[in-house]
C-alpha cells in the first residue's frame, strides 16, 4: 500500500466498485490511523504481542484475553446488548462504546494518533471528545436526549456514565419487559445517530440540526421495529405522534 501511495487519491485507495457509506466511514478511520505511520527503509517490520511480551502471541493466550470477564462485562446483560431487532453493526458499536473502545478523539490522542489540539469535540464547544462527553454531556449532542424524551413523553435525569444511562433509560417508562425492550431500542437508535452525525461532521463537513437528528432517531427506530413485528400496521406519521401506542405499550 505504501508503494502504491496511501495519501488521499493514491493508488492504494482505488477500488473496483463504489464503496458503501459504512465502508467509507471505516476507510476514513483507517486513513486517520495511518497518519502517524512512518516506514523506515532499513528497518524490518516487527509485531509485538503486548498482553504477553515473554511468550509472544499464542492462540490460547488470545482466547484467554477475549474470554476474560471484566467487571463491566458482569454489569452488561448480554441479552440486552445482542438483539435480533437491531443491526449487528449497531450492537458491535454499542459493545465498543460500553468498553471505551470507540475511536473517540480522546482515545486517539491517548494512542498517539492525533495531536493534543485535535482532541476537542466536533460540536465546537471546546471540550475534549471523550465518549461520555460526546454521548451524554455535550451541549449539542446531549440535548438530543431531551428531545427524544419529549417525543416519548418521558421525564428523567441523565446519569453521566454510559452504562448507567443505558439502564436508567430502559426503565424510564416502567419495568415491564416489553417497555424496557422498546426503550432500549430507542437508546440504540439515538446513540447510533449521534455517532453517525459526529462522523459526518469530521469526514464530510456536513451538519444536521437537532430536529433533523430527532427525525433520524424516529425514522431509524421505526424501520427497526416495523421490520421485526409482522403485525405492525402503523405509519411513520403515527409513530412520530405516539410511538408507545404504536409499540403496544401506550
Amino acid at each position: 500500500m505504501f508503494h502504491w501511495g496511501w495519501d488521499v487519491g493514491g493508488e492504494a485507495w482505488k477500488w473496483q466498485r463504489r464503496l458503501w457509506v459504512w465502508e467509507e466511514e471505516l476507510l476514513e478511520e483507517c486513513r486517520l490511523f495511518l497518519l502517524t505511520v512512518t516506514l523506515q527503509v532499513d528497518s524490518g517490520d516487527v509485531w509485538n504481542w503486548t498482553p504477553d511480551t515473554a511468550k509472544g502471541y499464542t492462540a490460547s493466550g488470545a482466547y484467554r484475553l477475549l474470554t476474560y470477564t471484566t467487571q463491566i462485562n458482569d454489569q452488561i446483560p448480554t441479552k440486552l446488548l445482542w438483539r435480533k431487532d437491531v443491526p449487528l453493526k449497531v450492537s458491535v458499536f454499542t459493545w465498543r462504546l460500553f468498553h471505551n473502545r470507540l475511536p473517540s478523539k480522546l482515545n486517539l490522542f491517548r494512542r498517539g494518533i492525533i495531536l493534543p489540539e485535535a482532541r476537542n469535540c466536533v460540536s465546537g464547544y471546546g471540550s475534549h471528545e471523550s465518549e461520555s462527553h460526546l454521548f451524554l454531556s455535550c451541549a449539542f449532542f446531549g440535548h438530543l436526549w431531551q428531545l427524544v424524551r419529549n417525543w416519548l413523553c418521558v421525564h428523567s435525569a441523565d446519569p453521566f456514565h454510559i452504562l448507567d444511562h443505558f439502564i436508567q433509560f430502559g426503565s424510564s417508562t416502567g419495568y415491564g419487559k416489553s417497555r424496557c425492550s422498546f426503550m432500549h431500542l430507542i437508546w440504540f437508535a439515538t446513540t447510533w445517530v449521534i455517532w453517525k452525525e459526529r462522523n459526518a461532521r469530521i469526514f464530510r463537513g456536513t451538519q444536521s440540526s437537532h430536529l433533523q437528528l430527532l427525525e433520524n432517531v424516529q425514522h431509524l427506530s421505526f424501520c427497526w421495529f416495523k421490520a421485526n413485528v409482522v403485525s405492525f400496521h402503523y405509519s411513520f406519521y403515527n409513530w412520530c405522534q405516539n410511538p408507545l401506542l404504536c409499540a403496544g405499550i401506550g
